[in-house]
């Protein structure tokens, strides 16, 4: 239930407690529409996902990728969505460990004098 725990998330980054709250924010639902995404029996619309993707700092692609997974009818599909979206965290997770080792060497660095031999 992606959708859903999208709404969680949404309901985290914005501090509101109920989903009454959350469903007011993202357009197009309502208190009916979000029981049935809270039961699984509807999905976010890509523009819903996006919007808390953006809301909460959540990668885009990587969001678009597991709403396509949840809404797939066909298992072979969802194992396709599955494999990209590991591929996407694997992709997001090296850049930041580049970016981490880049500018961890730099923050020691700074402040020291350059050595010429």
């Amino acid at each position: 239930m992606f959708s859903y725990e999208l709404v969680q998330e949404l309901k985290k980054a914005k501090g509101l407690r109920t989903d009454l709250e959350a469903s007011t924010l993202i357009a197009g639902l309502n208190s009916g529409n979000m029981s049935q995404i809270k039961s699984g029996k509807r999905h976010l619309t890509e523009e819903q996902a996006l919007f808390i993707a953006h809301e909460c700092n959540i990668n885009p692609e990587w969001v678009l990728v597991h709403l396509a997974e949840e809404v797939s009818k066909y298992e072979e599909a969802k194992q396709i969505w599955s494999n990209l979206a590991k591929k996407i965290n694997k992709s997001v997770s090296a850049a930041i460990l580049a970016l981490i080792v880049v500018f961890g060497g730099y923050a020691q660095n700074i402040g020291q004098s350059p050595r010429f031999a």
